[in-house]
């Protein structure tokens, strides 16, 4: 996997005499380099790791400092450098100029280095075309580095959203998310020094982001497992679950569902997943219903969400045999099996219709016969908003019939 390293280029204040300051930027291994330009401190860090990245993209404004990028190497071409600074000085840095620079900083860090302009992303337009240029220079899947240190405010905020672009357009893999925090230097005998901040907990949260609603929308926690690392049990529980909602077994799904609830009351050392925690107990919660109909209707009604209507719509049937059925029973499916025989024997129009459902979509095909039922079948899938509604109307009767048979206190 190819990887790229990822800076940006900002403007020093005058009071600072146009230049960066000088920093002792202090790694969490305790690694430190002192330099003026955090880019060079994050190489030199990547480097000792043995990480060191193909590529590095460094972006920057017609005005901003392209001159700290001589500092990282005493270059030769004395014509090259004093165009630079010249441009700089000026604030109207040349494409031209930059693709020199690239070419003559590349053969001599032996790093393959892209210099590139960018807009000052004043609108939709040119804050599209920042994250067209990072998407361009980034190699299909590489593996990527993020420097927000240098460059306009609105930059970090830009980087961010190219980190779930770049994911997405590039199937590139964020490994590194740097911060060289020279706002919070302090001098110690004479010599600045920063921290530097990992911001990888934007990272671990994106993924979370992303990958929960995709979760409850396809039933596919198991994609959640992957976040657990810490806690096998839950992972291997959200996996089962995944399992029983995806081949539509409802008493499986209704215990495993249970197990997770339980788990789910342990806190998570990691603070990203404890900070989803309460998020996804109250997606698993509800579902502790006292009997297996109730679970059944209620999971019915968040699949109607989800607009699963084919899961939704084996729910509302399943429901029906359970209702049917005491609470010791709904679980034996020798009964159920029992139960629904009797029901096919003596339907109503909600069981027709289910099951005509069922049929339609299970098989992708449209109803074969001309009935009453099949043309309203016909209508509903054509309709999605009344399907919705239709489904809706029947989960809410279900449950008000599993309501009116619990006993009153």
């Amino acid at each position: 996997m190819s990887s790229i390293l990822i800076t940006t280029l900002g403007k020093a204040r005058k009071s600072d005499n146009g230049r960066y300051r000088e920093i002792s930027y202090q790694f969490a291994d305790g690694f430190t380099f002192t330099s003026s330009f955090f880019l060079l401190a994050l190489l030199k860090h990547c480097e000792k790791l043995q990480q060191a990245p193909e590529r590095i993209l460094v972006m920057g404004t017609a005005s901003s400092m392209w001159d700290a990028l001589l500092e990282m190497t005493p270059m030769d071409n004395t014509e090259l450098a004093d165009k630079v600074l010249t441009e700089t000085d000026a604030g109207a840095v040349q494409p031209q100029t930059l693709r020199e620079l690239s070419r003559e900083l590349s053969a001599v860090l032996h790093y393959d280095i892209s210099c590139q302009l960018i807009p000052l992303g004043r609108n939709a337009v040119e804050q599209a075309e920042i994250l067209r240029i990072m998407a361009a220079e980034t190699p299909e899947k590489a593996s990527v580095c993020l420097d927000v240190t240098h460059g306009l405010r609105i930059l970090p905020l830009l980087e961010l959203l190219a980190m779930i672009y770049l994911q997405q357009v590039r199937q590139a893999r964020v490994t590194g998310l740097f911060y060289g925090a020279a706002d919070l230097a302090e001098s110690n005998a004479g010599v600045l020094t920063a921290p530097v901040i990992r911001l990888d907990y934007v990272l671990e949260l994106f993924k979370w982001l992303s990958t929960l609603p995709i979760a409850e929308g396809t039933g596919r926690y198991d994609a959640l497992a992957e976040l657990m690392t810490e806690r096998p049990e839950l992972a291997q529980a959200l996996s089962a679950h995944s399992l029983h909602l995806r081949t539509n077994q409802t008493v499986a799904a209704r215990e495993s569902a249970k197990d997770i609830d339980v788990l789910l009351e342990q806190s998570f050392a990691d603070p990203v997943a404890e900070l989803y925690r309460t998020t996804l107990q109250r997606k698993f919660n509800w579902r502790k219903g006292d009997d297996l109909a109730s679970w059944q209707i209620l999971s019915a009604k968040a699949a109607l969400r989800a607009g699963d209507f084919l899961r939704c719509v084996i729910l509302l049937r399943e429901a029906r045999v359970s209702l049917a059925l005491p609470p010791n029973q709904q679980h034996n499916q020798a009964a159920r099996d029992k139960k629904l025989s009797e029901l096919n024997r003596d339907t109503d129009h909600t069981d027709e219709l289910l099951n005509e459902l069922r049929n339609c979509l299970a098989h992708a095909s449209s109803p074969e016969t001309r009935s009453a039922i099949s043309r309203e079948v016909q209508g509903l899938l054509q309709d999605e908003n009344r399907f919705r509604e239709v489904l809706g109307r029947i989960a809410d009767d279900l449950f008000t019939r599993y309501e009116d048979m619990q006993p009153r206190p």
